[in-house]
């Protein structure tokens, strides 16, 4: 009965395994940009959206934290679950969720902090009182916090997220690859050799003095 059962995990984990590798590597083939946001909060966790319209956070990744993030305007972002095929949403109330149609209520303002992690607002929605935006975040035990809520700051960990996508979309984010074939256009040019020092004319009578200088300097050694 245990070895049944612990064939019956395994195959199940492994499903779960190559489920994600495969939303991920599908998404790659696509041109979409791919991939998890991980929040730093607590222990760690990766956003995750349900198929029923849930949203918190997994510290193990797995299928329902597969995203896909794409750009409706400068700055101005849309997430998806590649699984649940639901949009991430911020309703009236700050209040996250997921839902099967795009609406304004899934536009997010993506910006890069100083921590160089990512924040998240809501587009649509703000305090009416003060116009204090309201950010995506997760609490410590992962569960999805209130956008409205006063201690949603973006400057918390709670409300930062790291892009974690694939090696070959992070390198061409991350840094720009020059082709081999320019490089020797911006090689930089090398040193010019420098210039001999000037001659220096000597008359005769220098040379005369300079050649009995030797001529002593020879004998002395000689002797020597």
């Amino acid at each position: 009965v245990f070895a049944h059962l612990y064939s019956f995990a395994a195959v199940t984990i492994s499903d779960h395994v190559s489920l994600e590798d495969q939303l991920l590597e599908e998404g790659t083939k696509s041109g979409r940009r791919t991939g998890r946001l991980y929040c730093r909060v607590g222990i760690g966790f990766h956003l995750q959206i349900h198929p029923d319209g849930r949203v918190n956070g997994s510290h193990e990744p797995n299928q329902l934290c597969v995203l896909e993030l794409f750009a409706i305007s400068q700055g101005i972002v849309g997430i998806r679950g590649a699984f649940s095929r639901r949009f991430l949403a911020m309703n009236q109330r700050g209040r996250l969720h997921a839902i099967e149609e795009f609406t304004d209520d899934c536009k997010f303002r993506e910006r890069l902090q100083d921590s160089s992690y990512n924040t998240y607002s809501s587009v649509m929605h703000s305090s009416h009182r003060t116009g204090r935006e309201w950010f995506v975040a997760l609490n410590k035990r992962g569960k999805a916090k209130m956008g409205s809520s006063p201690r949603v700051k973006p400057q918390h960990a709670s409300t930062h997220f790291l892009p974690r996508f694939n090696m070959q979309e992070r390198a061409q984010w991350g840094f720009t690859i020059m082709d081999k074939g320019k490089e020797g256009q911006n090689a930089p040019q090398p040193a010019l050799p420098k210039a001999p020092p000037p001659m220096v004319k000597v008359n005769a009578g220098q040379k005369h003095s300079n050649s009995k200088v030797l001529a002593k300097i020879s004998i002395w050694i000689d002797a020597v």
